[in-house]
C-alpha cells in the first residue's frame, strides 16, 4: 500500500515538472528570433559618383529603406556586417577610375545615411566593410553596351533581432551593463564606423575636339591635317588642309596642292563612346594645284567642290578613334596646261601653251577617300550638386 501511495506521489511530481518544463518552453517557441540579409544595387551615369536619379534608382533606394524601417518596426535588431562593393567601366584611366569607384561607394551610405534614421543608427554600430573594383583590365574584352551595368555601387547588410514584444529585459543585466568598467565600454566602440564626409559632384567629360590625319593620303605623301570641333551632342563642323607641296626638277615632278574644306556632319546616334556612329556631313572645299609627273608638260588650275559625305567612326582606345568615309559631288576645275622650259635668260621657267585658253572642267567626282586615325581632346569639369 505504501509502495502505491509512492508511486502515485512520484508520478504527480513528473507530470508537475514536466508542465513546468512546457510552460517554460512556449516563450521560447513564439519569440521567433530574426536574421536577414537587405541589398540595394544602384546605378551611375559615366564618369560620376553621384547617383543618378532614374526611376530604377530611386525604386530601388525606396525599397531599401522601407523594408529596413518595417524590420525596425518589428524587431529589436542589431548589425552583423555591412559591406559597399563598387565600381567603375574600363573608359576610363586606373587612378581615376579607383577614385572614382571610392567615391560612388561612399556616396551610396551617404546617401542612405540622410535619408533614412535607421540606417544612420545601424551602420554607427558596425565596421562597413568597402570593396572597389576597377575594369581597366577588361577593356577590348566587353561590348560597349555593358559598360553602364559595370557602372554600380551594391551595399549588403546582414542584421540579427528579436521582437520587441517578446523581448524580456532582465534588470540585473541592463545593470551589469551600466556597470561596466570604462575599458570595455571604450572596446565596444571599436567596431563603430565614422565615415567620411563625401562632396558630392558629377565628373563631366565632354570632347573638346578631334585631330585626325587620313592614313591613305600619308601613304601618297600627301601631308593632312583635321579637326573636328563638337556643337552638340550629334552635330560636329570639321576643318580639313592638305597641303602636299614638293618637286623633283631633274625628274621633272612636282605635285604642288592647297586643298582647304570645311564640313558641317551629322551623327545618327548618340552612343556611350561619344561621336561613335555613323554620320552624315556635306563638304565645302577650294583650292590650287600644280601637278606634273615625269614629262615637261603640267597643269595648273584652280578648284572647287561641293560633296556629300558619309562614313563611319568607332573607338579604338580611351583616346583614339578610326574613321572611315568617302566623298562624291560637284567639281568645278579652272585649268592651264604648260610646258617646262630650259635654259631661259630667267633660268627655268613654266610657259602656258596658249595663255588665252582656261579650260573649265565641270563633272561629279570622287573629292575624298579616308580612313583616318583621330586623336581626341577632353574637356573634364567637376560640379558639385549645390553648383548645378
Amino acid at each position: 500500500m505504501k509502495q502505491s501511495i509512492l508511486w502515485k506521489t512520484c508520478g504527480v511530481i513528473r507530470i508537475f515538472f514536466f508542465a513546468l518544463l512546457v510552460l517554460s518552453g512556449v516563450p521560447a517557441v513564439k519569440a521567433q528570433t530574426y536574421s536577414d540579409t537587405l541589398s540595394v544595387t544602384v546605378y551611375y551615369s559615366c564618369g560620376s559618383g553621384s547617383i543618378s536619379g532614374d526611376s530604377c534608382n530611386r525604386k530601388s533606394l525606396r525599397s531599401f529603406i522601407e523594408k529596413l524601417d518595417s524590420v525596425d518596426r518589428k524587431f529589436i535588431i542589431s548589425p552583423i556586417s555591412l559591406s559597399v562593393t563598387s565600381s567603375t567601366s574600363p573608359e576610363g584611366g586606373l587612378e581615376a577610375n579607383r577614385q572614382l569607384s571610392s567615391l560612388r561607394a561612399y556616396s551610396l551610405l551617404d546617401y542612405l545615411s540622410s535619408r533614412s534614421e535607421t540606417f544612420r543608427s545601424v551602420s554607427s554600430l558596425v565596421k562597413c566593410n568597402v570593396e572597389e573594383l576597377t575594369t581597366n583590365h577588361r577593356l577590348g574584352k566587353v561590348l560597349v553596351s555593358d559598360y553602364p551595368g559595370l557602372r554600380y555601387a551594391r551595399l549588403d547588410l546582414h542584421l540579427a533581432g528579436e521582437p520587441r514584444d517578446k523581448l524580456i529585459v532582465k534588470v540585473d543585466t541592463v545593470k551589469d551593463v551600466v556597470d561596466q568598467p570604462a575599458v570595455d565600454r571604450e572596446e565596444e566602440t571599436d567596431s563603430v564606423v565614422v565615415l567620411p564626409p563625401v562632396v558630392d559632384f558629377t565628373v563631366i567629360k565632354r570632347p573638346l575636339l578631334f585631330v585626325k590625319t587620313n592614313l591613305l593620303y600619308d601613304l601618297g605623301t600627301l601631308v593632312n591635317l583635321s579637326v573636328e570641333v563638337p556643337v552638340t551632342k550629334k552635330l560636329t563642323v570639321e576643318a580639313t588642309l592638305v597641303n602636299p607641296w614638293w618637286r623633283k626638277k631633274s625628274k621633272c615632278m612636282t605635285i604642288h596642292l592647297r586643298h582647304v574644306a570645311i564640313t558641317p556632319r551629322y551623327y545618327f546616334k548618340e552612343t556611350v563612346e561619344p561621336y561613335s556612329s555613323f554620320f552624315a556631313g556635306l563638304t565645302f572645299g577650294s583650292g590650287i594645284y600644280d601637278f606634273q609627273f615625269w614629262s615637261r608638260k603640267g597643269e595648273q588650275g584652280t578648284f572647287w567642290h561641293i560633296s556629300p559625305t558619309f562614313g563611319y567612326s568607332h573607338h579604338i582606345a580611351k583616346r583614339w578613334k578610326m574613321e572611315y568615309s568617302a566623298s562624291l559631288g560637284y567639281l568645278q576645275v579652272k585649268r592651264n596646261k604648260y610646258t617646262q622650259v630650259k635654259d631661259t635668260k630667267y633660268g627655268e621657267i613654266k610657259v602656258r601653251d596658249y595663255p588665252w585658253v582656261t579650260r573649265v572642267l565641270r563633272t561629279p567626282f570622287p573629292t575624298s577617300l579616308n580612313v583616318s586615325l583621330v586623336y581626341m581632346f577632353n574637356k573634364t569639369k567637376r560640379i558639385r550638386h549645390d553648383e548645378q
